[in-house]
């Protein structure tokens, strides 16, 4: 993995341009560069070096007649392949890079070029000929790349930190995305919390045209592009085996020590048996033990262990000591921008140990989100039913559901609450309040201030219904697994998974995220992914007599930092010294006194509110750090 930057229609002096490029030192602590391509026209790149360790893998890599030239981060798994047929149509290399593969594979098809790529990638190719630079983000948005249009100027790079360090736009609050944020914690594609930077969507190419100085971003792919139209269920899991092995096996190519994260749940597992299979050694496999009597509902090193010992992997335990939770609020620097997943801390120092061993590591996101592996996908069968409660009920169900006494041991009565929670609403509204945390109405009383400013903001429920009505699918799963795609598993699993380990310059590896898979789990009917309340069977039938019983049948646990506890222990402070009724006031975002009465229903366990105010700890947290 890597760090890119580049600016167009500014000029940029050395001393900015290194600070800039320093700045994501992070992500590719092996090597940097820049170049000036033309007049105002500047690409940097640090490097990770994990394909061809040389110095001809250097970027930004140029091609011998110096008109195209790329920055790059990435790894494009099935590179070999498409470099054979290159040199059959008489391309020639200079390095065994996979950068220098697209660079060709661009100069061959242009914009085409990405049709043929299998893996995570994120980049920017400087067309001299064209007068253009075309900016390219990968199927699923495994990698990041966030850009900015202001007066004339152009400016992307991996991270928001990057752009901002350029100081060449201001730093102005985008209050949508704020609003968003505290329905999500994190915020949905593609804005961003400054009004002036975006994300470029996954599946989306950008084209800026230099000449016009204008852009155009375009759509080239969808899960439901997929040509496969048999439901019929042994072909299925036939084809699912197929290309998970094919996944497995493309992941595995790294000049660099890699290893596995296995968790002891059901994807890590099946990772972990695949991949024993196509290693030359012994596989390396990675398991996180959380110390404290607070983290024995996610410890799964027991599940880890067998199958460690079913596969003979070379198998470690790290031992996590999780000591000064408030440490957590430093790594917004990490984001940029409020996120308050607390599960970004635990991934944080994990891939800080994990670095000590290995610089690639392969991780079994996606699964959840391709096969129905989230509790919450249960609910959908009561859908429509829980939609034809009365709307003048919901206050007295509202207050029946907080008689139930919150859990720090059992996700159960959490999971009741929040079922009840989309009583009487439509869909997507029950959808925002299963899955996230506070409603438009809720926020009303939250923001207030910033609503009597800012009235023009538009509902939370928008993103979720916008991804609804663009999934083309009559399977009302798969529509929602598309929702999960593009909010759930980009902006909040995806986002914190390459934070937090490119922060030590450890490459995470997705195999399930392997366009085929997901272009095939899209064709499954949902009775294959959930039957009978059992989540993920099609997996679970595929490698049942592979995998020990007590990995097939274990629940799902997840895992989560215990921020129920760490609001009562170690965050208290923050309220009571920092978010003081005056500075709220003087601040004219929040309303102190709602967030008096979340942190008094949060202590008598009336609801659990330790997300709602770990969110707004952290949004001041960003407030103070990038704005105030």
């Amino acid at each position: 993995m890597c760090g890119i930057f580049g600016v167009a229609g500014s000029h940029i002096n050395e001393n900015t341009l290194i600070r800039v490029v320093d700045s994501l030192t992070h992500r590719g602590p092996d090597d940097k560069g820049y170049i000036n391509l033309d007049e105002k026209i500047f690409f940097g790149h640090t490097r990770l070096a994990v394909i061809d360790l040389s110095s001809l893998g250097k970027q930004p890599m140029i091609v011998e007649n110096g008109k195209i030239c790329i920055t790059y981060n990435g790894e494009i798994y099935n590179y070999a392949q498409i470099r054979k047929e290159l040199e059959k149509s008489g391309y020639s290399f200079k390095s065994n890079t996979d950068t220098e593969v697209i660079l060709h594979l661009y100069e061959q098809k242009g914009e085409k070029c990405l049709e043929d790529l299998n893996g995570m990638f994120a980049f920017a190719i400087y067309d001299k000929e064209k007068q253009q630079i075309f900016l390219a983000r990968d199927r699923l948005g495994i990698k990041p790349l966030y850009y900015a249009c202001y007066n004339n100027q152009f400016i992307f790079a991996s991270e928001i930190k990057a752009i901002l360090s350029a100081n060449i736009l201001p730093r102005q609050v985008n209050w949508q995305a704020i609003y968003n944020y505290f329905s999500f914690l994190f915020i949905p594609c593609p804005d961003t919390a400054f009004e002036y930077i975006k994300q470029i969507p996954p599946a989306h190419y950008l084209i800026y045209d230099l000449k016009k100085t204008s852009f155009k971003l375009i759509k080239y792919w969808s899960p439901f592009n997929g040509n496969l139209k048999n439901n019929n269920y042994e072909d299925l899991k036939e084809e699912l085996t197929c290309l998970l092995e094919d996944s497995v096996k493309l992941q595995l190519v790294s000049d660099v020590p890699l290893g596995l994260f296995l968790s002891g749940g059901i994807d890590s597992s099946i990772l972990a048996l695949l991949a024993s299979k196509y290693t030359s050694s012994k596989l390396k496999t990675y398991t996180a033990i959380f110390k404290g009597k607070d983290y024995e509902l996610y410890n799964e090193s027991d599940n880890a262990r067998k199958i460690s010992n079913l596969i003979t992997s070379d198998h470690t335990e790290v031992e996590i000591d999780v000591v000064d939770p408030d440490k957590v609020l430093d790594l917004i620097t990490c984001f940029d921008q409020p996120f308050a997943n607390p599960t970004f801390f635990l991934s944080y120092l994990i891939s800080k140990k994990m670095k000590e061993h290995i610089s690639v590591v392969l991780s079994g996101a996606g699964g959840d989100e391709l096969f129905g592996g989230y509790p919450r996908y249960r609910m959908l069968n009561y859908a429509k039913m829980l939609s034809l409660v009365p709307g003048f009920l919901n206050k007295q169900i509202s207050e029946i559901s907080n008689l139930i006494p919150e859990s720090d041991i059992s996700h159960l009565p959490r999971r009741i609450k929040l079922f009840l929670r989309g009583a009487g609403h439509s869909f997507p509204e029950q959808y925002l309040r299963w899955t996230y945390y506070l409603s438009d109405n809720e926020k009303a009383n939250l923001l207030r201030p910033l609503l009597e400013k800012e009235s023009n903001l538009t509902k939370s429920v928008n993103v979720i219904n916008s991804y609804l009505t663009r999934a083309d699918s009559n399977d009302l799963l798969n529509k929602i697994q598309y929702v999960d795609l593009n909010t759930f598993l980009l902006d909040n699993v995806l986002e914190y998974t390459d934070k937090t380990s490119m922060a030590f310059g450890l490459e995470t590896r997705v195999p399930y995220l392997d366009h085929r898979i997901v272009e095939l789990s899209f064709n499954i009917p949902a009775k294959y992914k959930i039957n009978h309340s059992v989540t993920k069977y099609i997996l679970k039938d595929i490698f049942k007599k592979s995998l020990p019983p007590e990995v097939i049948n274990a629940p799902k646990r997840g895992f989560c930092a215990p921020i129920s506890k760490w609001i009562d222990l170690s965050f208290n402070y923050y309220f009571d010294n920092l978010l003081t009724e005056n500075y709220v006031s003087n601040q004219g975002i929040l309303d102190w006194e709602t967030i008096q009465l979340f942190r008094n229903r949060h202590k008598l366990r009336k609801r659990d509110y330790s997300m709602e105010l770990f969110g707004i700890i952290m949004f001041d947290v960003w407030y103070r750090k990038y704005i105030k």
